[in-house]
């Protein structure tokens, strides 16, 4: 397997990778799939970068091309087996495919890594409460919110939550250059809400409320 620092300064390809994360910001799926794909054929080593791997993944989902975004995550997780965040994304698409089994599987393995995950947690509600585990997902909720609290109050700033510091969700390696899109859509919502703290707040109730994932 080929050595892929991705924490070194610039790997080749590194401009491509942020101009495909900047479209996928802005809602350009097409454009950022073939930014990404040009990065891919320009320094293949990124496909053992899991926060690529990620990145991609989204961007195919985002062109229709599921199974192919799938795999990728399936890949992500294989680099990274111990990173619940990985799980959560996993689950994230499958929710959005209402394969609700497997992405109740997903976010559970993600919490059994990640406990105290606050968007995991009401993520899984939603699906317990949608197949009727009605007590079950008031304590996700209830988790979820108390852990919200906490954040609050120990002024942990939710963005520099990373793999190995804090305990929330951290941030899709997707947005980490990414503007904020002025739009109403879904992804907008999401990207409003983990980079800002006042949409933070405002994002449990927007997942309650019926969190379309696919936009």
């Amino acid at each position: 397997m080929p050595d892929f620092n991705r924490n070194q300064a610039s790997p080749k390809g590194h401009l491509l990778v942020n101009q495909a994360r900047s479209s996928a910001g802005a809602g350009q799926w097409q454009s950022a799939l073939i930014a990404f794909d040009e990065a891919e054929r320009e320094n293949p080593a990124w496909v053992y970068d899991p926060d690529f791997l990620n990145d991609r993944a989204v961007a195919l989902f985002h062109n229709d091309r599921v199974n192919e975004s799938l795999v990728l995550l399936d890949q992500a997780i294989n680099l990274q087996p111990k990173y619940g965040y990985r799980y959560a994304a996993r689950g994230w698409m499958k929710q959005s495919l209402r394969d609700v089994k497997g992405a109740i599987a997903d976010y559970k393995k993600a919490l059994e890594l990640d406990p105290e995950d606050a968007i995991t947690l009401n993520n899984l509600g939603l699906l317990e409460e949608q197949i009727g585990r009605m007590q079950s997902a008031r304590e996700r909720f209830a988790a979820a919110d108390a852990m919200d609290r906490i954040l609050d109050e120990s002024l942990i700033p939710k963005e520099s939550m990373g793999e190995t510091g804090g305990q929330a969700q951290p941030i899709p390696p997707l947005l980490h250059k990414a503007p904020i899109p002025a739009t109403n859509t879904p992804w907008a919502e999401v990207i409003r809400a983990l980079l800002t703290e006042e949409g933070r707040k405002e994002f449990i109730d927007f997942i309650r409320n019926g969190f379309k994932l696919k936009g």
